[in-house]
């Protein structure tokens, strides 16, 4: 297997026709970040040319370029390296996004300023957070690790609480709570980081069997050794640069990971509400009660492991949150109809 290269990469296709544009374009395109609606504007008016596939032409969502969607599938991580040359326009996404320098440098604009990075630096953002990176130079390597938010369980996040920092964090950022836009390591040239952003590229450039699973291991490990031996060096900004996400979203968030295993009491104390504040805050923007919305998405992963897997009914009661396979059968036979048994005999 021929191993990714960090340094001295060869400009892309892509990049040679960026770095064509930028030359040759006005110099004030690339020397601050633009919205997504300046950017086509431009475009359109024919000041800047852009590639077919350009995605704040044919992918965002709305004007600003906001938002990308989380990790599609069943992929936790994705990897790609950042276009040198490209405009720095500026948008946000659902997923957690991390910008390591592998090599050179760049500048991540956020809507307070611009977080100048250089080689080592690694930066973890909060989803939402209104970004854009601008790397205007042949030598540089900038990975982005897009990261879902459900890679970030409960589970994972007590593996790595020994990492204060870190985990708290993280636990903000994955349930919308009041959080800071990023999170930046200097961790300078260390080899071992370096050669898991290395696999990592590697094993998305080949895409062999299991690639997806071995790039989320290659993942849980870079974390965890920034977690190890660079605690200490964590450089957060001040809070106010970047506004809370919605609290229902939040709060749905929460239940979407925690609903096998949590109750309204608990998630009250987690957003510092009382129980009879969030049942009614729930209950008028969703239409439905807590109660309600724990059971639909206990019954649709009872679907999917009943239909996917051999787990017996004992296990899906207990992995879903029922206290047994008789309550998991009265509650699925209230919800759809019919028994666990007649849905698996029937799909199956």
């Amino acid at each position: 297997m021929e191993p990714e290269k960090i340094k001295n990469r060869p400009l892309t296709e892509d990049e040679l026709f960026y770095k064509k544009l930028y030359l040759s374009s006005d110099p004030r395109f690339w020397s601050r970040p633009m919205t997504a609606l300046e950017y086509r504007t431009y475009v359109e008016a024919g000041a800047i040319s852009a590639l077919p596939n350009d995605h704040y032409l044919t992918g965002s969502k709305d004007k600003m370029g906001n938002t990308i969607n989380d990790i599609a599938g069943s992929s936790n991580v994705t990897i790609t390296l950042h276009p040198r040359y490209s405009c720095p326009v500026l948008h946000n996404h659902e997923y957690i996004e991390i910008i390591y320098v592998a090599a050179g440098s760049c500048d991540n604009h956020f809507t307070a300023g611009a977080l100048s990075m250089k080689e080592g630096d690694l930066c973890i953002m909060s989803p939402f957070a209104v970004h854009a990176v601008s790397c205007l130079n042949d030598e540089s390597c900038i990975i982005n690790i897009m990261v879902s938010r459900r890679f970030f369980d409960r589970n994972f996040l007590s593996a790595i609480m020994s990492g204060k920092t870190v985990a708290d964090f993280l636990e903000e950022i994955l349930y919308h709570r009041t959080s800071t836009p990023y999170i930046l390591f200097p961790t300078g040239q260390d080899p071992w980081l370096t050669e898991l952003a290395r696999r990592m590229i590697t094993e998305t450039r080949l895409r062999r069997q299991a690639f997806e699973y071995s790039v989320s291991l290659l993942a849980s490990s870079f974390l965890i050794h920034l977690t190890r031996e660079y605690e200490a060096c964590a450089m957060i900004p001040d809070r106010q640069l970047f506004a809370p996400s919605d609290l229902m979203i939040a709060v749905l968030s929460y239940i979407s990971v925690n609903y096998n295993r949590t109750s309204l009491a608990e998630i009250s104390k987690f957003f510092g509400y009382s129980e009879s504040y969030l049942s009614r805050y729930i209950h008028k923007n969703i239409g439905k009660s807590f109660g309600a919305i724990v059971t639909e998405i206990q019954m649709e992963h009872a679907s999917k492991l009943l239909a996917e897997t051999d787990m017996s009914f004992t296990e899906i009661a207990l992995e879903i949150g029922c206290f047994d396979s008789s309550h998991l059968t009265k509650k699925y036979r209230a919800f759809y109809g019919e028994t666990p048994r007649q849905y698996r005999d029937r799909v199956r």
